[in-house]
C-alpha cells in the first residue's frame, strides 16, 4: 500500500510525502530499484543531499543503467522539469557544491554526458572526493562501454 501511496505522492509531485511512503517501503524492500529511483529524486528535491549521494552511489553500483535508462513518460520523470527549474532558479547565482550534485544527479536520468560534466565541476571543487571521483569513473565507465 505504502509503494502505491507513494507513486501517486511522487506523481503528484509532492515530494516530501512520496519520500515517506517510499522510505517506508525501502525499509522492507532494500533491493526495490524502483522505489529506490523515486527516494533519491525526493532526495533531492527535500534537501537530503547524503542520503541522495548514498543511494545515488548505490543505485551506480547495483544498475547504473537503471537511471540512465529512464523513459521520462513512461516513468513520469519529473527530471527535465526540476533541471529547468533548477538551471534556472540559480543562472545568476555561483553554484554550490549541494546545487551542483542535485544537477550531477538529476542529469543522470536525462542525459549521462551532461551528469559527466556536473560530477567534474564538483571534483574541480573537492579534488579528494572519494564519492564524487567513483561516480565520474562509472559514469565513464558506462559511456565508453555503450
Amino acid at each position: 500500500m505504502s509503494e502505491m501511496l507513494g507513486n501517486q505522492f511522487f506523481m503528484a509531485r509532492n515530494y516530501p510525502a512520496a519520500q515517506k511512503e517510499l522510505e517506508e517501503v525501502y525499509s522492507r524492500e532494500a533491493s526495490n530499484i524502483s522505489v529506490m529511483k523515486k527516494l533519491l529524486i525526493c532526495y533531492t528535491q527535500t534537501g537530503r543531499i547524503n542520503e541522495a549521494i548514498e543511494l545515488f552511489n548505490h543505485l551506480l553500483n547495483e544498475n547504473i543503467e537503471f537511471i540512465i535508462n529512464t523513459d521520462p513518460s513512461l516513468d513520469d520523470c519529473p527530471c527535465a522539469e526540476l533541471i529547468e527549474k533548477i538551471e534556472d532558479k540559480n543562472q545568476h547565482l555561483e553554484s554550490s557544491f549541494d546545487h551542483l550534485l542535485i544537477l550531477a544527479i538529476i542529469w543522470l536520468y536525462c542525459d549521462e554526458k551532461k551528469s559527466l560534466e556536473y560530477f567534474k565541476k564538483l571534483h574541480e571543487l573537492e579534488p579528494l572526493n572519494k564519492t564524487i571521483q567513483l561516480s565520474i569513473e562509472r559514469i565513464e565507465n558506462f559511456i565508453t562501454t555503450h
